[in-house]
């Protein structure tokens, strides 16, 4: 393991170190603990206590392939929203530019709306 690479807690890894999850062992926990999104490997070997350093390595790329931390530079977290199409308004005329191409109408006075049944009144 490259020693100037700097891990960064996942969003399952925040989970577990606000305790909102426990998947992890008091042994591993320990070496998850030491990770704060800014020391790299090296300065980590240097935190950890004397007992700890010797597998420090292992437990490092447990955490990896357990998803709870991921190398710095090897983040991928761009996320993609996808909007329907139907639902796309254009901002000039204020109608819909989908698939359905539908534009809302107002109720008329004499029609009221109770959830999705029409009522006229009498």
């Amino acid at each position: 393991m490259d020693s100037k690479i700097i891990f960064i807690k996942t969003s399952k890894g925040e989970d577990e170190s606000n305790r909102l999850t426990n998947y992890l062992s008091s042994e591993i926990k320990r070496a998850f603990y030491l990770i704060d999104n800014k020391s790299t490997v090296k300065e980590l070997m240097k935190r950890a206590a004397p007992s700890l350093r010797v597998s420090l390595e292992y437990m490092l790329q447990e955490l990896i392939n357990g998803g709870f931390i991921q190398d710095k530079d090897k983040v991928n977290c761009v996320t993609n929203i996808a909007i329907p199409r139907d639902r796309r308004v254009n901002s000039a005329t204020k109608a819909y530019a989908g698939r359905d191409r539908r534009s809302a109408r107002p109720l008329r006075v004499t029609e009221r709306q109770i959830s999705s049944h029409k009522i006229r009144s009498i």
